[in-house]
């Protein structure tokens, strides 16, 4: 029993008449009749009264329809769920991100690809490099983004983004009313300065800026942000993690002069398994380039 015959069946008796069935197919109506015999051979029975004026289901066909509708509208919705899963729309994507990666440019992906597909499920473990790398390992997730730089063997960078890392504050913090910020003003006008641990470059100068004369405070960024936004102290930030607090004038950076040039590098990556990626997977890769493009 194939789709080919449940539908021939369902349109015979819409129809009522093999002829009409069969244009409103698109096929012959020899071939329609072959349709019907063969699932006629296999259930044991005719379904139809042949003969008469007027196409009329036998017994078993009547005690058929019920079954053979439900079987079309299962397969019928089987189709458009592969279709959609070819195209996208449909599925699973599984990701896998750090937590430094997992705002801006990330959250504004997610939701483009979203609104684009909202029949697509979506699930992102956080996590540091090492555990990302054993999720992309384990087939656990298909596409992951660590923090830069990466190299690793068996997995393959797709998108590399590196963003300046800038001085950040609430906008009426003491230093923001300054025109120029000294490294000396930052390190005694903070009140307090907070470490957050973007990468080796950024770890070594937030601890030379450190004064000695306060404790020092390391926090995830997160904890950062909401602190900045409630008016304490100042960090060390990329703008599309602040973008939200940048955008609505209640952060700002800081006009420091001698910041050395810093970056928070991501690195998208995949395994090298010689699989291809899923088309889900592939849009969120293209709608990520755009998003990042300007970065």
């Amino acid at each position: 029993m194939d789709l080919h015959q449940l539908q021939a069946f369902d349109q015979v008796m819409q129809q009522q008449s093999f002829s009409k069935a069969a244009r409103r197919l698109g096929i012959s109506q020899p071939t329609i009749s072959l349709r019907i015999q063969a699932l006629e051979q296999e259930l044991g029975d005719t379904l139809f009264v042949r003969g008469g004026r007027q196409l009329q289901l036998t017994e078993l066909g009547r005690n058929f329809v019920p079954h053979a509708r439900q079987a079309l509208a299962a397969m019928n919705a089987g189709l458009e769920a592969a279709q959609h899963t070819i195209q996208g729309k449909k599925g699973q994507l599984m990701l896998a991100t750090s937590p430094t990666c997992s705002t801006g440019f990330f959250a504004s992906t997610l939701a483009r690809l979203r609104q684009a597909h909202p029949g697509l499920d979506i699930a992102v473990h956080t996590g540091h490099n090492q555990q990302i790398v054993e999720m992309l390992h384990d087939g656990f997730v298909e596409l992951g983004i660590v923090v830069g730089p990466f190299f690793s063997p068996a997995l393959y960078p797709i998108v590399q983004l590196k963003e300046p890392l800038i001085v950040i504050a609430h906008a009426n913090h003491p230093l923001s009313q300054q025109q120029q910020v000294t490294l000396e003003d930052l390190q005694v006008g903070s009140r307090p300065f907070f470490q957050i641990d973007w990468n080796l470059d950024a770890r070594y100068w937030q601890r030379n800026i450190q004064a000695s004369q306060f404790a020092s405070i390391e926090v995830p960024p997160h904890t950062a942000y909401d602190l900045l936004m409630s008016g304490i102290g100042a960090a060390l930030m990329t703008r599309s993690f602040a973008h939200h607090g940048l955008q609505a004038g209640i952060l700002v950076e800081l006009p420091i002069p001698d910041l050395p040039a810093m970056q928070r590098e991501c690195v998208l990556l995949r395994h090298e398994r010689g699989k291809s990626l899923s088309p889900a997977a592939n849009e969120f890769i293209c709608i990520l380039r755009e998003e990042t493009r300007l970065l």
